[in-house]
């Protein structure tokens, strides 16, 4: 019965793997979109060693960790984790913030194997599986299909079905599951939960169903984001057009390609144990989507970079180190100087219209930062 039931969006069984890597092998569209994305050579690599893959494990490792490894030593400075005393992550729920649409849940995989630890399931929203093969491949990579879109009856329905799966897989199954702290990226900076999500994991169960999903927060900080550009030229034009923005045709896969392969700087990932219930006097769901905020922001690592845009916006509290030295304000009026240009190449938006977008998006985990330390202080 559960096996039919969630057979649409669950990650592939062991079994069903040399079928779905045959069906890949003759797909066209899988070698240009690879080569595209990787270059001929480590394209023909990945499917070279696709042609041995027989289950999802072999998959992940001889394939999606080591590119996942090159990807990172050519476009990041340095990558390190951190994890809690006695970290325990079998049948456990990461909830991260999100900036990066494919290196986030990857980041937090290639934290887990690099423990020793099994890798998660990877939620994955349905709006960006629409070829057939990247359905096939990210179910060979231990991910499952979150529904997005339909009408209000097939919203409820999708919720009820993404809840009960991520139940199976960690109360029954005992493996752990990966889900984004909100649907979409946080393009502005901001990272904030949707009480939603936290009511669609409770179903009504309260502290009783938080405490056995066991809650790990996880918090993922970037030095610099590849997809920046794209960020501020979105924001901007949002705000012109009272909210409204229509994705251009490829704009997702764009995002992608620019976020595994430009450069990122210094990466940190860092984990919580369970969070802990909290009682209070709001409703449930949003009590706790604060608490999975305020330990997100806890534990992000704020660049200098952050600290400087935030300076420029004119935020109080940046250190004079940061202020005066000179390579940080020149790799940030560097990457203005590059951020600019290519969202003016298809808007008319000012300089210093961007430059004030860019510098919001850029200080704002900094100024998380700074608020979750003055509510401890407070609240200490």
């Amino acid at each position: 019965m559960g096996e039919d039931r969630f057979q649409h969006m669950r990650p592939f069984f062991d079994a069903e793997v040399p079928k779905a890597i045959e069906r890949l092998m003759g797909e066209e569209a899988l070698h240009e979109a690879l080569e595209a994305f990787l270059g001929r050579r480590q394209s023909q690599w990945a499917l070279g060693q696709a042609k041995f893959v027989n289950s999802i494990a072999e998959f992940q490792n001889h394939i999606s960790k080591p590119l996942v490894k090159h990807i990172l030593d050519t476009t990041a400075s340095e990558v390190t984790f951190s994890f809690p005393e006695g970290f325990d992550p079998v049948g456990a729920l990461f909830i991260s913030n999100h900036r990066d649409i494919v290196l986030d849940p990857a980041l937090i995989n290639l934290a887990l194997t690099e423990r020793g630890a099994p890798t998660t399931e990877i939620g994955i929203g349905s709006n960006l599986l629409g070829l057939s093969w990247v359905r096939d491949v990210v179910r060979l990579n231990r991910s499952f299909v979150v529904p997005r879109g339909g009408g209000p009856r097939e919203q409820l329905q999708a919720s009820a079905d993404v809840a009960a799966y991520v139940r199976s897989v960690v109360l029954e199954n005992q493996r752990s599951v990966w889900l984004a702290q909100r649907e979409g990226r946080a393009k502005d900076g901001n990272d904030l939960t949707s009480p939603a999500l936290i009511r669609m994991l409770l179903d009504g169960g309260g502290e009783e169903m938080w405490s056995a999903l066991r809650v790990h927060v996880v918090s993922l900080s970037y030095e610099w984001d590849p997809c920046d550009a794209m960020k501020v030229r979105e924001l901007l034009i949002r705000k012109a057009q009272e909210g409204a923005y229509e994705k251009a045709a490829g704009e997702d896969e764009k995002s992608m390609r620019k976020g595994l392969l430009e450069w990122k700087g210094r990466i940190h990932i860092s984990f919580s144990s369970p969070l802990a219930w909290q009682d209070g006097p709001e409703r449930d769901h949003v009590r706790m989507a604060s608490v999975v905020d305020d330990r997100i922001h806890r534990q992000l690592w704020p660049f200098d970079n952050a600290a400087y845009a935030a300076h420029l916006i004119g935020e109080a509290g940046v250190s004079t180190e940061i202020i005066s030295d000179a390579s940080i304000r020149d790799a940030c009026e560097e990457r203005l100087v590059s951020v600019t240009k290519e969202v003016q190449l298809n808007t008319a938006f000012s300089e210093e219209e961007i430059r004030t977008v860019w510098c919001q998006m850029m200080a704002r985990p900094w100024l998380n930062v700074q608020h979750s330390k003055m509510s401890s202080a407070i609240s200490g």
